[in-house]
């Protein structure tokens, strides 16, 4: 059986009445934070509007605010100047098969290459730009032939849907696609004769359609076969949206239906969708731009109201003589009016009002409080720290002294960003390289399912910065208790205390020995201490035994009225 495009559809307008909910706000936020990134999926002609700073925009606070949260994130979680990620493999370090360290940190620095010349930087400062604006971001990976591929989706162009364990593991993405575009994306086959068509003619080639591409899991239409020709756990499909709701109404030439263009499916769910924060199993995340709206929509009547006054202040309106009206008044720097000088007591032009300074200190003050609320909420002081610092090699620990009860707040969402994207893009990285032959085998055939990811970034140390520090304090308290009692010593194991730190604090795994050169290594060390006290031990012997000699060659020598002290011993005498 056949795949219904009808029920696709269907899915996708449910998708879109249940996001409806989120639609007036991401307005707001993108016209006070983030001109011009959101776009409406039902307006095909947004392709041909400008995004300008919004007129109504007056005090641009919060797009700064915004534009720094997003550079402080991706400098403080994913720097491309410092590395952020290692691969690691699951179970006790000390379990891990000879090589397999030097392996992992091989791939990590082959993934960090790929990485790097990749779209993936560009694309990510945008995501964290649309996490902190509207609380959801979406962001595509795929590999070719030329290498790994970031495409980061428009808010308001896609929709998702969770799994059970609110996994987002499904999306929708509405494009506004040329006929032409059409035709150079898809199997010829597959596109309508209508399209086709356009393209003959140069005038229609760049008519638009919407097209809709959707990822979900293949179990959800497995009462409708196969998705696709390969049996892949996530189904690919993408299709021309139906004139039911359809804004262009360009469809009529299919009837209204929606039409495959193509079918396929991919091994690992291909987007991340992470979320800043969310309540119990909702789909969208809120974000802390919206947390902060009415503040920077209160903070755009201020300033309206401070360039009134401040232009009041600088050009007052005025009130002029009726005697010049017939010469007129010239208010420019350096003009002349001239009146009848024989009428005084009278002033010719004169303010009617004019804000006094005392009023406009206080409105600015107002409103540098309310610019202080919107940067705290956006939170500019601790990404500042990143930004700011000269050195640009600000370590985790002075970004934990410095910033220690704001990361304590941005700690659920930076768990949160780990779980959602980091670690599936490094995973997903992963998988794609092996599958493109990017990785020589791991050594001796050792099975790498089990793989994990350890971030290293400035904000994950900062995390584990308080981790460390008692590992150091426990060190220290240890060491000196030992010196009255040294039995303490006896509690502390030397191994899991290193490995523990230097995981810690980030450090290479290729820093340890195997667990088998170790074991070499103290054998030899006991070898030689045993063949050192076995030496010292002969040599004791030998220096008691010259030391017998000695005395016997003494006491031999010694007389006793003509007998030696010796032989007097030996005859009792």
């Amino acid at each position: 059986m056949a795949l219904d495009i009808t029920r696709l559809q269907t899915r996708y307008e449910e998708l879109r009445l249940e996001r409806s909910g989120f639609i007036e706000v991401y307005r707001e936020v993108a016209q006070l934070f983030a001109p011009g990134r959101y776009r409406d999926d039902t307006a095909s002609d947004y392709h041909l509007r400008a995004y300008p700073i919004d007129s109504k925009l007056v005090n641009s606070t919060g797009v700064i605010a915004l534009r720094t949260m997003a550079s402080g994130l991706h400098g403080g979680m994913t720097s491309p100047a410092r590395p952020w990620f290692r691969l690691i493999l699951q179970g006790n370090p000390s379990e891990i098969p000879d090589g397999v360290n030097a392996w992992l940190d091989f791939a990590t620095q082959a993934m960090q290459t790929v990485l790097h010349q990749s779209n993936f930087y560009s694309a990510v400062h945008g995501l964290y730009a649309d996490l902190g604006a509207f609380g959801i971001g979406l962001l595509v990976e795929t590999a070719d032939e030329d290498g790994i591929h970031f495409h980061l989706c428009n808010p308001g162009e896609f929709v998702i849907d969770i799994n059970n364990n609110n996994e987002v593991d499904t999306f929708y993405r509405r494009m506004h696609m040329t006929a032409r575009q059409i035709v150079d994306k898809f199997d010829d086959k597959n596109v309508p004769d209508f399209i086709k068509g356009q393209c003959e003619h140069t005038r229609n080639a760049t008519a638009r359609y919407d097209v809709i591409h959707a990822v979900f899991p293949r179990s959800e239409f497995k009462t409708y076969a196969r998705v696709a020709s390969t049996d892949k756990p996530y189904a690919s499909v993408y299709f021309l949206l139906g004139s039911s709701s359809s804004s262009t109404g360009e469809l009529s030439g299919l009837g209204g239906k929606p039409t495959i263009l193509e079918e396929g499916g991919y091994d690992m769910f291909p987007a991340f969708a992470p979320r800043w924060d969310i309540s119990n199993s909702d789909r969208y995340g809120t974000s802390p731009a919206m947390q902060v709206l009415p503040d920077c929509k209160m903070l755009q009547a201020m300033t309206t109201t401070l360039r009134k006054l401040q232009h009041k202040a600088a050009d007052p309106p005025l009130v002029v003589d009726q005697s010049l009206r017939a010469t007129g008044v010239r208010l420019t720097p350096g003009g002349l009016s001239y009146f009848d000088s024989t009428r005084t007591g009278i002033t010719p032009v004169a303010p009617v009002h004019q804000p006094d300074a005392q009023t406009l200190q206080y409105s600015m003050q107002a409103i540098q409080e309310v610019e202080e609320i919107i940067k705290e909420g956006m939170y500019t002081e601790l990404f500042r720290t990143f930004l700011d610092d000269e050195r640009h090699n600000v370590t985790a620990t002075e970004v934990s002294a410095r910033q220690s009860e704001k990361l304590i707040l941005l700690g659920p969402v930076l768990e949160r960003l780990h779980k959602e994207f980091l670690q599936p893009v490094i995973q997903r990285t992963f998988a794609l390289m092996r599958e493109w032959g990017a990785l020589p085998p791991p050594p001796n055939n050792v099975d790498i399912l089990n793989i994990d990811v350890a971030f290293e970034s400035v904000l994950a140390q900062a995390q584990r910065a308080g981790v460390s520090t008692s590992i150091e304090q426990g060190i220290v308290f240890v060491g000196n208790l030992a010196q009255m009692a040294p039995e303490a010593l006896d509690l502390l194991d030397a191994d899991n205390t290193v490995r523990a730190y230097l995981d810690r604090v980030a450090a290479p795994a290729s820093m340890l020995r195997e667990q088998d050169e170790v074991d070499s290594i103290r054998q030899q060390r006991a070898k030689q201490l045993a063949q050192q006290q076995q030496m010292a031990m002969g040599n004791q012997a030998l220096a008691e035994a010259g030391a017998l000699a000695d005395a016997a060659k003494t006491m031999s020598e010694t007389k006793v009225e003509q007998t030696s002290l010796l032989d007097s011993l030996l005859k009792g005498g």
